[in-house]
């Protein structure tokens, strides 16, 4: 949208200059009517300008401001001519972005009144002298033809930039119905995440407590009892932490609310300051569009390979390419001992059920002296912002 509106604003100045030329080309031999006519288009624009640049702050000030430019543009239209009714169409093209109904209604009627009136005014003040000189069939013929062309052209382009900016605003309808399905769908995630940590690390922590108690009680009558108890009490311990830092690692890497291209670079600015690996990325900037799910399997997996290749591969480099196109597609390689075969953690499984889940698919590439690498295809259509 940004790369388009760029390209309108630079047609608009090259239909500026062009306007410029025309007048100065008409009464170049008359100074007096070129500056009464260029300082009045230039007033037009520089009208329009505070517009398109916002500073016209109040409602009724800005439906003056294109109510003033229609009127110039008719005025440029009758007393210059040479294809400046474009000017018309350029402010019409403005008309339909006013939220107010009956505003739009009001200044469209003026524009195509104004077209009209300046096209065919003329014809209609010598009426008199056009049938005498040309004959009534054939001023029929000749001016209703060109009536109807010009009625046709006005409606066409009206229709045209109508249905643009009712589609345009439906899109901003969805994308914010989208992004409030996002935060809906996060705070869900986040709940589930809560009771996963009140439900298993509660349980093991009240039955830690209850162990403990029996231990203090049987400590010196029973020792070898009392030594199985603190066997199961640590195995608590553990099953309490690993189920902990599954919860921080997934609330984590879900907080993508800066974006996923920035917490992507935050990450892998923290490994380059902290290490002697460089890690270079080639990041598709459409992975902003991709739904919330899709992105935080991408962060996920990325995280998830990048400590893999840390710990075990022994690399000096690795390089990150994420690819949005058809669907998704995410490479993870590094310059590594590589290796014949390797025993996934739970890491690893936990990314590979989640990609599952998103009906994807996950592949790994490595040889001994090869390096190794973390493949994900995904698709991107189903949810699409």
């Amino acid at each position: 949208m940004k790369k388009w509106w760029k390209y309108m604003q630079l047609i608009r100045r090259i239909l500026y200059i062009t306007f410029i030329i025309i007048i100065v080309a008409r009464f170049y031999r008359d100074f007096g009517n070129l500056m009464l006519f260029l300082s009045l288009f230039l007033f037009a624009a520089a009208n329009d300008t505070l517009r398109f640049k916002g500073k016209i702050k109040t409602d009724m000030i800005y439906y003056i401001s294109v109510a003033t430019s229609i009127i110039i543009g008719g005025i440029l239209q009758y007393f210059v001519d040479g294809y400046l009714e474009v000017y018309l169409y350029v402010v019409m093209f403005e008309i339909p972005w006013i939220i107010d109904k009956r505003a739009v209604k009001a200044l469209y009627a003026l524009n195509v009144f104004v077209l009209l009136f300046v096209s065919y005014y003329g014809f209609f003040a010598d009426l008199g002298s056009v049938l005498e000189r040309i004959g009534v069939l054939k001023a029929i013929r000749e001016y209703s033809m060109a009536v109807v062309f010009k009625l046709l052209m006005v409606s066409f382009f009206s229709v045209s930039i109508f249905s643009y900016v009712a589609l345009l605003r439906e899109r901003n309808k969805v994308l914010e119905l989208n992004k409030e399905i996002e935060e809906l769908t996060i705070t869900r995630e986040r709940n589930r995440i809560a009771q996963d940590i009140h439900d298993n690390l509660g349980h093991s922590l009240v039955a830690l407590s209850m162990n403990l108690d029996v231990v203090r009680n049987i400590l010196d009558e029973d020792k070898k009892k009392a030594g199985k108890l603190l066997d199961k009490c640590q195995l608590l311990v553990r099953e309490s932490m690993n189920s902990l830092r599954k919860a921080v690692y997934t609330l984590k890497e879900e907080d993508l609310s800066k974006g996923l291209t920035a917490s992507l670079k935050e990450l892998i600015d923290n490994i380059n300051d902290s290490s002697s690996i460089n890690i270079t990325s080639h990041i598709d900037e459409k992975v902003e569009e991709l739904p919330f799910e899709k992105r935080s399997i991408i962060y996920a997996t990325i995280k998830e390979s990048l400590t893999n290749s840390i710990k075990h591969s022994k690399c000096s480099e690795i390089n990150i390419t994420l690819k949005v196109k058809d669907g998704i597609q995410l490479s993870v390689k590094d310059n590594g001992i590589g290796c014949s075969s390797f025993i996934k953690g739970n890491g690893l499984k936990g990314i590979e059920e989640r990609v599952h889940k998103a009906n994807g698919c996950i592949h790994y590439n490595t040889e001994e002296g090869r390096g190794f690498e973390v493949l994900v295809t995904l698709p991107c259509d189903e949810g699409k912002k």
